[in-house]
């Protein structure tokens, strides 16, 4: 069965979880994950990069320094070479042994559990190998498509994917607000925009929707123990909890992405939705 990302229609947004359950578990790493589905969102937002032996593996950073018990760039590892390193133990040791995933591993599971993923591109050099092998992937596990939307600040990079899989769905970022912003979405081949409370107005939202795109917008993780609403609230002086909830209702958003998915559920519940 096929995924749908897009069921505001239906008052269902879609609480996503961003690198998975980053808030309780090692981000983008299998048990961030599982904890996301066992939370109750089927709806995952991931990271991935292409290994010097072209292996696409999922993490954020070109770096693995932040993130496991090693150092130096994804792109200048062999995937043995980053298997040797744990993914877990920094951020709690209760998670010592978690290795990086590759991104077909992650596909399988997502498939068979009907998880949808939202996945980044976050390669800048090597990228006719990287669009190869991603097809490739991508090619080689059944329904893999119909579980992805493939998400890029690089528009050129994920619209050659599209060239070599025509019905891949591609989710765009947008972070300024362009002087015709559907016309510029448009120009991307875009299934779905990906949007920030900064940059967001409410004209854009509704030209998306009558434009037939889905939303998602992106809520910035929490810092020094504020809620991104509350970090809106303190930089720009106003209520954007209202404002955000008032988005939710009038049906203008199909997904809602941060790293804590209790706080996203508790969010679309305030505005009298479903999340899942």
């Amino acid at each position: 069965m096929d995924f749908e990302f897009h069921r505001a229609k239906e008052g269902v947004v879609l609480a996503n979880s961003h690198r998975g359950y980053a808030s309780k578990y090692p981000e983008n790493t299998m048990p961030a994950f599982i904890g996301a589905l066992e939370a109750g969102t089927h709806c995952i937002e991931i990271d991935i990069h292409l290994t010097v032996d072209n292996q696409i593996v999922v993490t954020h950073d070109h770096r693995i320094d932040r993130v496991s018990t090693g150092t130096g760039f994804v792109e200048e590892m062999t995937y043995t070479q980053l298997s040797r390193y744990d993914f877990g133990v920094k951020f709690n040791n209760k998670f010592e042994g978690t290795k990086i995933p590759l991104l077909k591993d992650v596909i399988k599971w997502a498939v068979a559990n009907q998880v949808g993923l939202i996945v980044e591109v976050k390669q800048r050099r090597r990228v006719d190998e990287f669009i190869e092998h991603l097809v490739d992937v991508l090619s080689s596990v059944p329904n893999a498509i119909s579980h992805i939307q493939l998400l890029g600040f690089n528009h050129v990079l994920i619209n050659k994917v599209k060239e070599k899989i025509p019905q891949l769905a591609l989710q765009v970022v947008t972070i300024e607000r362009y002087n015709d912003q559907l016309a510029a979405v448009s120009a991307s081949n875009a299934s779905c925009v990906c949007v920030e409370y900064e940059y967001t107005h409410i004209d854009d939202l509704r030209t998306y929707k009558a434009a037939g795109l889905g939303v998602r917008l992106y809520l910035h993780e929490n810092k020094n123990g504020i809620a991104p609403l509350e970090q809106y609230l303190l930089k720009f002086g106003c209520d954007c909890r209202a404002e955000i909830i008032e988005w939710l209702q009038e049906g203008l958003i199909d997904i809602l992405s941060h790293d804590d998915i209790p706080y996203l559920q508790s969010l679309i519940e305030d505005a009298g939705l479903q999340w899942n």
